[in-house]
């Protein structure tokens, strides 16, 4: 079971400066307020880093209006965020009791050590402090600090300071074992994203990690006023999704419907698969009957080129023999004429 520890949120509806809400996890926690100081916009503010995706439900006339639009004092901000901090007890103390375990047991070793380690520290004064505050070497001759800093060029150092300047800017996030740390960020230019604990994740990714245990905007861990009414003269199938939240049945229920939906998925591809090799193998038919009547054409063809070549060789060799005839005969002619 989770438990809420922290809220903080900056830029959604009123509030216009980081607003940090600390819970402390037992008994009940009220937030008592005159009307109009913005009670119900911490439960929507819970409700909408959960995964809230109704802007009805939110009490707004689209999503970007869950940004702070400002006030005659205050300029408009350009993004809203929600952080909400749980934490699980039995993983923390059980975490907590290891850790506890780990350190007594490195702890032991190392006293043994120091007290061996006390009687031989008058032998070994030669490493000590220096007055700047860096280390000494073994031989005295050189500092470990100073001299490197001494010895490196301005250059180097003054990008490695820039370098270190932005991954000190970087805010870190820390995570005890057993917290949960989920944000949620929407900009103006209606871009929106999730983080789980500090790093990027989907809505689907949310939407499993509370499926089950009672968290959620539909869920009944959140009961605006008139839900209980509302929740009592219901049908018994709506109220029946409500005990098997409670139950924790739905987180299944809802991995078995996005199963057989993409079972369906699947069946259907199959199906246009299906279709396609029919289609296929109708025209695979016609076009064996296309290339069988290729092959013959190519045949026929390698025949007749060879009768033709023939034919011509076999005219090229009368012409020859004609030739050589017209030849012999103007020969005769010519030397009949001359005599």
């Amino acid at each position: 079971m989770l438990k809420l520890r922290k809220v903080e949120i900056v830029g959604f509806k009123s509030f216009c400066e980081r607003t940090v809400v600390t819970f402390s996890g037992t008994g009940t926690t009220c937030i008592v307020g005159p009307n109009g100081c913005g009670k119900s916009n911490v439960v929507d503010a819970i409700s909408w880093v959960l995964g809230e995706q109704s802007h009805k439900s939110l009490r707004a006339e689209r999503m970007a209006d869950c940004i702070f639009n400002g006030t005659t004092k205050r300029p408009p901000m350009g993004l809203a965020e929600v952080t909400i901090t749980m934490e699980d007890p039995e993983l923390a103390e059980a975490a907590r009791f290891v850790f506890e375990s780990a350190a007594e047991e490195n702890q032991g070793p190392n006293t043994e050590v120091t007290e061996a380690g006390s009687t031989e520290g008058a032998e070994k004064s030669d490493v000590a402090p220096s007055t700047d505050g860096s280390i000494g070497d073994i031989d005295g001759e050189r500092p470990i600090d100073g001299a490197l800093a001494e010895e490196s060029p301005a250059g180097p150092e003054f990008i490695k300071g820039k370098r270190r300047k932005k991954a000190a800017d970087k805010p870190v996030l820390v995570v005890k074992p057993g917290e949960v740390v989920v944000s949620r960020r929407l900009y103006r230019s209606g871009q929106s994203e999730y983080l789980i604990n500090g790093r990027v994740a989907r809505l689907r990714d949310i939407q499993e990690m509370f499926m089950g245990v009672g968290l959620g905007p539909d869920s009944y861990a959140i009961i605006e006023q008139g839900r209980i009414g509302l929740i009592l003269s219901t049908k018994p199938m709506e109220r029946r999704a409500i005990i098997e939240e409670a139950a924790g049945v739905t987180k299944f229920k809802t991995k078995k419907r996005l199963a057989e939906a993409k079972l369906e998925s699947s069946k259907v591809n199959l199906s246009r698969v299906n279709d396609i090799v029919v289609e296929v193998e109708k025209q695979l038919g016609s076009l064996k009957r296309q290339a069988a009547k290729a092959r013959r054409y190519s045949e026929i063809r390698d025949q007749m080129r060879g009768i033709v070549r023939q034919m011509l060789a076999g005219k090229a060799r009368e012409l020859d023999g004609e030739a050589e005839r017209i030849s012999a005969r103007l020969a005769e002619l010519t030397a009949g004429w001359r005599n």
